[in-house]
């Protein structure tokens, strides 16, 4: 059977029910959806290679999300730049605008600060050979 993103190992089956689990709230509605039982459906939610495949496909989807919302958050923070700035606007408007940047603002300056000293923990453990 020919590699693909969902693995090798896998079964027709198991495939279809990682596809269904990646849009099924339940393992039930995947489980319906796959056209597998409900009990196969938990057994093969438990088998490593589907968990693989899942957690594979699931970083897939959140890349091209994360990628998606980097591209459109520069018309995001345009938009509310302009509420905040237009003096027409209520002050609620302003004042929410306003808060949702100083939000942003601060989340971006943590993560930034987590993601460096993140990199420097790492350095610290190859350099140790840890």
């Amino acid at each position: 059977m020919a590699s693909n993103d969902t693995g090798p190992e896998l079964s027709a089956r198991q495939r279809r029910m990682v596809t269904a689990m990646l849009s099924s709230p339940t393992i039930k509605d995947a489980a319906k959806a796959a056209g597998v039982s409900e009990r196969t459906a938990w057994r093969y939610s438990q088998h490593p290679s589907v968990k693989r495949a899942l957690a594979a496909r699931q970083d897939t989807l959140l890349g091209h999300a994360s990628r998606r919302l980097a591209t459109e958050m520069g018309a995001a923070m345009d938009v509310l730049v302009t509420i905040m700035r237009d003096e027409d606007a209520s002050d609620g408007a302003r004042v929410s605008a306003a808060r949702a940047v100083l939000d942003s603002g601060l989340r971006l300056a943590e993560l930034v600060t987590l993601a460096e000293r993140v990199a420097a923990l790492e350095e610290k453990m190859g350099e140790s050979g840890a």
